[in-house]
């Protein structure tokens, strides 16, 4: 293991506690945003009061909401009126998306959003906020919204979320402030950004078995009484190391944004929570020296059927045998195996994975439900391979230990660093051309999940660059991609899988309900919506390996017990209805 990088950052919040406690800042007024819990905030304003200091501590990360939690009086308003800054070469929605999700935290209270355009800041963005009662009586509040444009670590220039300090002193005028804070967890961030940059990597990659990157900060957990959404800076943390990571060495090698055929090597972000100062570290493992993978655990089967979380890899193993078929395999670039079977029958045939992106965990569970029933029902051939990523859900697990509610989206991609689907030829690519090979299949059902709750990278644009349409959830998805000359058999397919999701009342609820909530903030939806089910349906001109494949897409990510069920019980119908369509229409 190599060391590249140790550094220390003192907190933020008590380097300014133990400044401004002090006799100079006696009868100041001072308005302060940081990164901080709203326990340890408050608890940094009394310290200040005890000392003559007038301080009001608010959040950097997600201002509005904050304020909404913390200090607008609600009582006796049953209207609000949100006017979100709008600046020029930000996206239009984005402080709207910030807002997410004030419309359930208010009770029955209406809520509307306007845009509120600002000029490019240099000074403090702001929200204005009119409460209205039923008598007419309206109040305008102004909330703050700090945000600083800085080139980031790929020189483009990003408006992001930071700290800020106000001081207003009429003893002392010449301790007047009113200007942007790097915090410590944003220092850290963006010192981590630096040292990959400016490394030196050669070559194409793998540059590393492992790249560990190691936080250790307060990190805060705010749960919301809004599904599974809970206000994590741990979870921000690990989005935006992980995806700026890729963004580095995808700017080295002078690679598309978009591109993601690159293996740098598998990214680890670790986030550890400690009061005190912010400790980073990076440490990597030379290509070739992490050794293989430790010999997985034996233990008790889960019952796919009614199972609430995520799969072991011994019951995914129990499961295809007892399949009978014909097994195959491959290996990962870690040395894990990655299992299919083969069970023969009656053309036409279709090929079922999961686990392309190991974080997204409801699909292996639906792929080996379905897999029982066509098995049992023996008028179809088909292969399956439920855990396409081994490498990638060994590391899901183990982020799970620590925090099984968070999206995990280093897990995401193979031990290359790179997505399954673009990667060229070799290790756990070759399951697929085994699948298809086996069985001569036109057909792939591909099961996907996405984020059950909100996405965010406050220090990178607050939205998730080149996934904004993912940044909060909208029920269970389809993505239909077909090639020249097969629309008509794959809408086919494509209307009676819809039809059969519709039929079932415990999804359609929680699409009804996260459609909604997403309408309030993204109105202008990219993408149609049929029964209740959002589609995206197309021409997919490049290369493909089938020429129909069906990407369904669960909000599976950060969610357990019954919803988890809803959600892999859904995956299970749309195989089986697409099956069947496929099947209808044999020639």
């Amino acid at each position: 293991m190599t060391e590249l990088l140790s550094a220390t950052f003192p907190r933020t919040l008590d380097t300014l506690v133990a400044e401004c406690a002090t006799p100079q800042y006696d009868g100041a007024s001072i308005d302060i945003w940081t990164f901080d819990s709203t326990a340890a905030r408050a608890a940094a304003a009394r310290t200040l009061s005890s000392h003559g200091v007038s301080a009001t501590v608010r959040s950097a990360y997600k201002p509005l909401v904050f304020a909404f939690l913390e200090e607008l009086p609600l009582d006796g308003y049953d209207a609000i009126a949100i006017h979100y800054p709008t600046v020029p070469d930000v996206p239009e929605g984005r402080f709207r998306l910030e807002c997410y999700p004030v419309t359930e935290l208010v009770g029955a209270r209406s809520v509307t959003f306007a845009p509120l355009p600002q000029r490019r800041p240099g000074g403090l963005l702001s929200y204005t906020v009119i409460l209205t009662g039923p008598d007419g009586r309206a109040d305008t509040v102004e909330i703050a919204a700090p945000n600083a444009f800085y080139d980031d670590h790929t020189g483009t220039g990003v408006l992001a979320s930071t700290g800020w300090i106000r001081v207003h002193a009429p003893s002392a005028p010449e301790l007047y402030r009113d200007g942007a804070l790097r915090t410590d967890q944003e220092l850290a961030f963006r010192h981590a950004m630096s040292a990959l940059a400016d490394h030196g990597w050669q070559g194409e990659g793998p540059y590393f078995d492992r790249l560990t990157v190691r936080i250790a900060a307060p990190f805060y957990e705010h749960p919301l009484a809004v599904g599974t959404e809970c206000i994590s800076t741990a979870e921000a943390m690990h989005e935006e190391v992980y995806f700026s990571a890729l963004e580095v060495f995808r700017h080295i090698r002078g690679l598309d944004p978009d591109d993601r055929t690159l293996q740098p090597g598998q990214i680890i972000p670790e986030l550890v929570v400690r009061e005190g100062p912010v400790e980073l570290s990076i440490t990597l493992d030379p290509p070739g020296t992490a050794g293989g993978p430790p010999p997985e655990p034996a233990g008790p089967t889960q019952d796919v059927e009614t199972t609430p979380t995520w799969l072991t890899p011994t019951t995914v193993k129990a499961e295809l045998d007892a399949l009978g078929g014909a097994p195959y395999q491959v290996s990962s670039r870690q040395g894990r195996p990655v299992w299919g079977v083969h069970v023969p029958g009656p053309a036409p045939t279709v090929v079922i994975s999961a686990s392309q992106h190991a974080n997204e965990a409801t699909g292996p569970v639906g792929a080996l439900r379905a897999a029982k029933r066509l098995r049992r029902a023996g008028d179809m051939g088909f292969a399956v391979s439920p855990l396409e990523n081994p490498d990638g859900y060994a590391l899901y697990r183990h982020f799970c230990a620590q925090y099984s509610h968070h999206l995990h989206h280093a897990a995401r991609y193979t031990a290359c660093g790179n997505d399954l689907e673009y990667c060229k030829r070799g290790y756990e690519k070759e399951i697929r051309y085994l699948g298809r090979d086996k069985t001569g299949a036109e057909f792939h059902i591909n099961m996907h999940g996405y984020p059950a709750h909100e996405w965010t990278r406050p220090f990178t644009g607050y939205l998730p660059r080149g996934f904004e349409l993912w940044s909060i959830p909208k029920g269970f998805f389809l993505i239909l991609r077909y090639q020249p000359g097969w629309q008509a058999r794959a809408e086919n397919i494509l209307h009676a899988v819809i039809a059969a999701l519709a039929a079932y009342a415990p999804l359609v609820a929680v699409n009804r309900r996260q459609l909604a909530r997403y309408r309030q903030y993204v109105p202008d939806a990219a993408f149609d919506v049929h029964d209740h089910i959002p589609v995206f349906a197309g021409e997919d001109t490049q290369d493909a390996l089938f020429p129909m494949t069906l990407i369904t897409e669960s909000p599976d990510q950060g969610i357990s017990g019954d919803q988890f069920v809803v959600q892999h019980t859904a995956q299970l119908k749309a195989v089986l209805a697409a099956a069947a369509a496929h099947h209808a229409a044999k020639p």
